[in-house]
């Protein structure tokens, strides 16, 4: 390592990319997008986990060698981290610990980012019980792109929950398939379809009770002349039902039969061959359960096309009886003797009682298929479905060490269930799409959905009268997407409601660090206990410039202080950016808290220092040092400073570490 004033390192051997630093260093980013997705998640299966502590950074080596450090003789240093980078136009990075304080303001040219075709601005923020996002961009049409027209909207409150979409776009000019169709024309080409469909459509609809499940539906497909392919039409449908004493499948099956290792035409040429294959097929199932299976054929009819392929007609019924107890019995072996499973014999035939108290009223399936087209059609209705829910739960209980991990969940399940039921609980949901070539080869796509629910707020008041309180839960988020004079512009908001919805993103963070990089324990455990008061992020695009501006302020970051990065005596004090004549220049200030002073020895044992790194002893050196404007990022942040220190440490409070923008901060370094 080189000491002394004027023994420099060469910057451009060991070019460090603070933009990249600080885009990735702020903790507002990472709350706000944890709150959108893997927070609120987590709010339902929040879990208690234990996360390793380490003793200090000699352990966990999170921090890389700085290119100069200034030793003071009041047991304090300051590390700078230098980067060339000269095409920033603004530039601040700050963090106060007295304060619980984190801000990152960074401004630069759109060209430089590649963004110069994107306007418009996004924000989003993080409060206690309140996660909200909003923002509108506008950018380039691409010439893929005839048209789009998008308008999705959804909410869930204590009274309601409701879900549409609307989607339409046009894409393609045309002029891709005209060549196809044109090749196809030219002699030796090969001649196959431009296109795999002409068109192809689906609709239908779920609706589910707490006791019912019904689904109805089509999909249609069409295939244009075909290629000129003769094939007949062919059928298969099936619809299935419980009796009084059993099950019956009846079957339609109109198809051609072609003589393979699979299938065999001469078990099909007469109805008495029919009639065996049919029984040999279903009777062994039937037998293996303790019943037995009947076979009724009511139409039959089989003749040759050619010498390869013959035509077959065939409806039949299959009728099992006396198969309930076998099924169940079937189940419980299969679960019992199933290691992942690991559950008693007892418990296995339990689980397989509440999956054949499924009750089946209909599910018929219905296809027609030919060269031109496709049609299928589906009809379900079960009964008494929950009790087979709730036994996948079980099955998922036991397939883990922790027996009592699910009790919870169990017990929030048949709450919901008496819940429903109590309040006639009724969801449905509906949709309607299409996918065409129109006349001028371009793809046309149109997709409707709707979700509604009856009955919402009563089910609610009867969550909250068996004490399950989510009055202050809401979603209720909006997004459009449209084209407008050779633009796409987009514009979307969300808002989301939760109790203790910061504390919760917190520990989900915090676990997310302790299992991507164990060098990060020790600081993901404190990161739990900070108390977000709030998380902040803000972009703005314009043709000339990018703006990125995050802040956070925390309540409480005495546990942020305790987590000893640096072992049990050394504490960060602050960390703090700008922008400089030759680039930019991030200063990191360490603070001994028993008063001794820093050597550069116990900075390389913690990495801090190497061969390349210029160390200047207390009185060396002219440098000035950037510090935090609280002022300003408590001003973006919407809140008041009070000025009150920490405990213990004075006016050189220690930050050990501001949310992920520490954390990010030293995972760049390393």
């Amino acid at each position: 390592m080189s000491i002394g004033k004027g023994r420099s390192r060469l910057s451009a051997a060991r070019n460090h990319s603070v933009t990249a630093i600080a885009l990735a260093a702020i903790v507002a980013l990472s709350m706000v997008a944890m709150a959108a997705t893997g927070g609120i998640a987590a709010a339902d299966q929040q879990t208690d986990a234990d996360i390793e502590a380490y003793d200090g950074v000699d352990e966990a080596s999170i921090f890389g060698p700085a290119d100069e450090v200034y030793l003071q003789d009041n047991g304090s240093g300051v590390l700078v981290y230098e980067d060339d980078d000269d095409e920033i136009s603004e530039f601040q990075l700050g963090a106060d610990v007295s304060e619980g304080l984190a801000h990152v303001l960074i401004a630069d040219d759109a060209d430089a980012t590649g963004d110069d075709d994107v306007e418009g601005e996004f924000s989003a923020a993080l409060e206690d019980d309140l996660f909200t996002a909003g923002g509108a961009l506008a950018f380039e049409q691409p010439p893929e792109l005839e048209d789009l027209d998008v308008d999705i909207s959804g909410e869930q409150t204590e009274e309601t929950n409701e879900f549409s979409a609307d989607i339409y776009a046009l894409i393609g000019d045309g002029e891709d398939q005209a060549d196809i169709e044109q090749a196809s024309l030219e002699p030796n080409a090969q001649q196959q379809a431009p296109s795999l469909f002409e068109s192809a459509s689906t609709s239908g609809e779920v609706d589910v009770t707490a006791d019912t499940f019904t689904t109805t539906g089509d999909v249609v497909v069409d295939f244009g002349d075909g290629m000129g392919d003769e094939t007949p039409e062919e059928t298969f449908s099936f619809e299935l039902g419980e009796t009084a004493s059993g099950y019956e499948l009846s079957v339609t099956e109109e198809e051609t039969v072609t003589d393979s290792f699979m299938t065999d035409p001469d078990d099909w040429k007469t109805e008495e061959d029919a009639k065996a294959a049919l029984e040999e097929e279903y009777a062994d199932l039937a037998d293996e359960l303790g019943g037995e299976a009947t076979v009724e054929i009511h139409h039959h009819d089989f003749e040759e096309i050619d010498d390869f392929t013959d035509w077959k007609e065939l409806e039949y019924t299959i009728t099992y009886e006396g198969i309930d107890e076998g099924l169940e019995s079937m189940f419980a072996e299969e679960l019992a003797d199933d290691p992942a499973a690991d559950i008693s014999q007892e418990e296995a035939e339990q689980v397989a009682a509440q999956i054949t108290e499924l009750e089946i009223e209909t599910i018929a399936f219905d296809m027609t298929s030919g060269a031109e087209s496709l049609e299928a059609t589906w009809d379900v209705e079960i009964n008494e479905y929950a009790s087979v829910l709730e036994a996948f739960v079980e099955l998922s209980e036991a397939t883990v060490d922790d027996e009592d991990l699910f009790d919870e969940e169990l017990e929030e399940f048949d709450t919901m269930l008496e819940a429903q039921q109590a309040a006639d609980l009724q969801t449905s949901f509906e949709w309607d799409g299409e996918v065409s070539f129109t006349d001028d080869d371009q793809i046309e796509i149109i997709f409707e959905a709707e979700s509604d629910t009856e009955n919402y707020q009563a089910y609610t008041d009867e969550l909250a009268d068996r004490g399950v309180d989510v009055g202050d839960e809401e979603v209720v988020f909006e997004f459009t997407a449209t084209t407008n004079d050779g633009e796409i512009e987009i514009d979307g908001e969300v808002e989301v409601g939760m109790d203790d919805l910061a504390e919760t993103v917190l520990t989900s963070i915090a676990q997310e660090f302790q299992q991507e990089s164990d060098e990060l324990g020790s600081f993901a455990a404190a990161l739990e206990n900070a108390d977000l008061e709030i998380a902040k992020v803000d972009a703005d695009f314009d043709s000339e410039t990018v703006t990125f501006e995050a802040g956070a302020k925390f309540d409480s970051t005495e546990s942020l202080v305790e987590s000893g990065l640096f072992g049990d005596d050394i504490v960060l004090t602050q960390i703090a950016g700008t922008e400089e004549d030759d680039g930019v220049a991030t200063y990191v200030y360490l603070q001994n808290v028993e008063g001794e002073d820093l050597s550069e020895d116990e900075l390389s044992e913690h990495g801090l220092v190497d061969d390349e790194t210029t160390v200047y002893d207390p009185g060396e050196g002219d440098r000035e040092f950037a510090e935090m404007d609280t002022d300003e990022a408590a001003a973006y942040l919407g809140v008041d400073l009070d000025g009150d220190s920490i405990p213990g440490f004075g006016p050189v409070v220690v930050f050990a570490g501001m949310g992920a923008a520490l954390v990010l901060f030293l995972t760049r370094r390393n």
